[in-house]
């Protein structure tokens, strides 16, 4: 619990008693505890508070630098284009874009999700 900061970290304590974002921490450090090394998370750090977000975030970034692949299912632009290497933007079901390197942003990732070209 302390190394990935839930607060308080109370072992004994059920999981429903913690906030939010220590519920997902909770949940994250489980799934860590076993070297996963495929990660499929959906809106890993929706409704959480700007300290768990960035705790959580470390752990996925951690997890990829050890090796494990992660995928990233969100609908937070910022947030995709601060820490994945790829993204593949979908509309209605379908592929319409995949963004890497310099091409890579937030701005990027909002007009081909609203149907820009590109």
């Amino acid at each position: 619990m302390r190394r990935f900061g839930v607060r308080p970290p109370d072992p004994t304590a059920r999981v429903g008693q913690f906030s939010g974002g220590n519920q997902q921490k909770v949940v994250l450090a489980k799934w860590m505890d076993h070297q996963p090394t495929v990660l499929v998370l959906d809106e890993p750090t929706q409704g959480i508070d700007a300290g768990a977000k960035f705790d959580v975030l470390q752990t996925i970034c951690d997890a990829a630098a050890a090796g494990a692949v992660v995928l990233i299912a969100s609908g937070d632009y910022e947030q995709l284009a601060h820490i994945c290497h790829r993204v593949l933007v979908l509309r209605l079901g379908a592929v319409v874009a995949e963004l890497s390197g310099a091409e890579l942003t937030e701005t990027s990732i909002a007009a081909c999700a609203q149907g820009a070209t590109g």
